[in-house]
């Protein structure tokens, strides 16, 4: 965008653009790195979800991403697969089973922790400290905007805003 004589619409439309592109592209080189690592972003997104929440359901998973729970069921078989988590049997629901992480598991993670802090830095280096502080604080606007049209107050949250693990 060249002129400084655009629409409101067209800087709106514009903005909508840079950040799909941003976050396209933020998450195919991020994806790429893993992969050298022996990851993924999906696999690294339920791993650190699991961490994070502890012993857990699928059907928690997929309310917590917002996913099918076919989707979350055929991506857990992968991580299984792969000896990254493993499953046993609810005591309280037999018909369901609590996730955990295995050690390769914590160790897929560990892992992708130095690749993760690499590519932070050297995405953001670009940005002066006022710079970072001014993003930050937009990006918390527009999270904040998010919450006010609708979406849930915390990420991995159900209808009710109580994070995975709370009820």
């Amino acid at each position: 965008m060249d002129s400084p004589h655009f629409s409101a619409a067209a800087v709106d439309d514009e903005i909508m653009e840079q950040m799909r592109d941003l976050h396209l592209r933020m998450h195919r080189l991020f994806n790429e790195l893993l992969k050298r690592a022996g990851a993924s972003v999906a696999q690294l997104k339920l791993l650190d979800l699991i961490d994070k929440w502890g012993v857990v359901r699928s059907a928690d998973i997929a309310e917590a991403l917002g996913q099918a729970p076919r989707t979350v069921t055929d991506a857990l078989d992968g991580l299984e697969r792969d000896g990254l988590i493993t499953r046993i049997v609810d005591a309280k629901d037999r018909r369901a089973k609590r996730i955990s992480l295995t050690e390769a598991g914590h160790k897929v993670r560990r892992d992708a922790a130095p690749v993760r802090e690499a590519y932070m830095v050297q995405l953001l280096d670009v940005l002066s400290a006022d710079e970072k502080a001014s993003y930050l604080n937009m990006l918390h606007m527009l999270n904040e905007r998010l919450v006010e049209m609708g979406a849930p107050p915390v990420l991995g949250a159900g209808a009710e805003g109580t994070a995975i693990g709370e009820s």
